[in-house]
């Protein structure tokens, strides 16, 4: 397969995993992560302490933890305590407990419930369309090019 070919299939999204892999083009195109994916993998690794992150409120300045953020822990140390004997119990509940404490915290809007910020779903229509008005960019800036 010539570069241009490859290049052609990956603008028009029709290349395959095994596509990405054997030609190099994993690292072209979109891979999201999601925003708590810190917070997925120290549940996954100790659900306490993913359950402590989800309640810890860190500001941006220093101190990063303030007293306002330990009363925040001390408030909800009783989600705490239940998640670590949930995971005393042979790990698999209080990953369950941790993991769903995400999730809700994901759908209320936030880790407080407040309703953060608005996201909406992308589909795939959404990527194409994004892919044309690069494409549309693309030749533009080559006429440009081209024009001098």
């Amino acid at each position: 397969m010539s570069e241009n070919e490859l290049e052609k299939k990956i603008d028009d999204m029709e290349w395959t995993l095994f596509d990405r892999f054997m030609y190099g083009g994993l690292g072209h195109g979109y891979f999201c992560f999601p925003t708590n994916l810190v917070r997925i993998i120290f549940t996954v690794l100790f659900p306490p302490l993913g359950v402590i992150l989800k309640h810890l409120k860190v500001v941006e300045q220093f101190p990063y933890i303030t007293m306002q953020t330990l009363q925040n822990l001390f408030d909800n140390i009783g989600d705490i305590v239940y998640c670590f004997v949930l995971t005393s119990l042979f790990y698999v509940p209080g990953l369950i407990y941790g993991l769903s404490g995400l999730k809700c915290a994901e759908t209320s809007g936030g880790a407080d419930g407040s309703g953060g910020e608005d996201f909406r779903d992308l589909t795939m229509d959404d990527i194409k369309s994004h892919i044309q008005d690069i494409k549309k960019k693309r030749s533009i800036r080559a006429k440009l090019a081209s024009g001098r």
